[in-house]
């Protein structure tokens, strides 16, 4: 997923560079161990405060991201917040500006959106739909309970998996009924579900792809 966004980027003219870094967090909170958590966004905060933009293709990492400031208390929260200020999802940041060239390549299918809880818990919820709707030769339809959770939530699915299948099938039926030939995300971990749920039914893009795809 990483080439995707790197490709949409340097199509709309911005050279990405790629610091080091350690996970966000989200897995590592999920499973409790809050002072490896800890460890990660101080690392991340360090290494990422020179830049002017931070740019992820990953709902849960920019979610882990934005809350970064959650684990700091004085001057270390200040520099938390800061870094935290400049989080954007790849949609988020095309579509408040980033898109400096627009796509030409047609993308004659109809197209609709899973809206990731993470990615909305983040606060972004717009902007993927309106980047879906200017790829040429899109119809985008907006499918029933598209804020509804599709049943993968991380690890769920192998936890549990019989109940994370029962909770994908009203999310199935919802995306069927749309008539979309395509379903978008802008999740990993939701694609890992919509996949496996629909087993080539529709098909499943993160944002970033179709809009690679889109500049090609």
């Amino acid at each position: 997923m990483g080439e995707a966004v790197i490709a949409v980027l340097r199509k709309n003219g911005i050279e990405p560079v790629l610091p080091r870094q350690k996970c966000s967090g989200t897995p590592i909170e999920t499973y409790g161990h809050m002072d490896r958590v800890k460890a990660c966004a101080r690392f991340n905060v360090e290494s990422l405060s020179r830049y002017q933009t931070i740019v992820t293709g990953c709902a849960s990492c920019t979610l882990s991201l934005k809350d970064s400031p959650k684990w700091f208390q004085g001057e270390d929260r200040k520099q938390a917040e800061a870094v935290s200020a400049k989080v954007k999802h790849i949609s988020e940041f095309l579509a408040e500006g980033g898109l400096k060239v627009s796509p030409t390549r047609p993308c004659p299918k109809t197209v609709t959106y899973h809206s990731s809880c993470h990615l909305r818990a983040a606060g972004v919820s717009k902007p993927p739909r309106d980047l879906i709707k200017r790829l040429p030769g899109v119809t985008y339809v907006e499918m029933r309970d598209a804020d509804r959770c599709a049943g993968g939530a991380g690890t769920f699915i192998v936890k549990d998996y019989d109940t994370s299948q029962k909770i994908f099938e009203r999310k199935r039926a919802a995306i069927k009924d749309s008539g979309a030939q395509v379903v978008a995300t802008s999740c990993p971990a939701c694609m890992i579900q919509l996949k496996n749920g629909l087993r080539g039914e529709v098909e499943v893009r993160h944002i970033a792809e179709l809009l690679r795809e889109a500049y090609e």
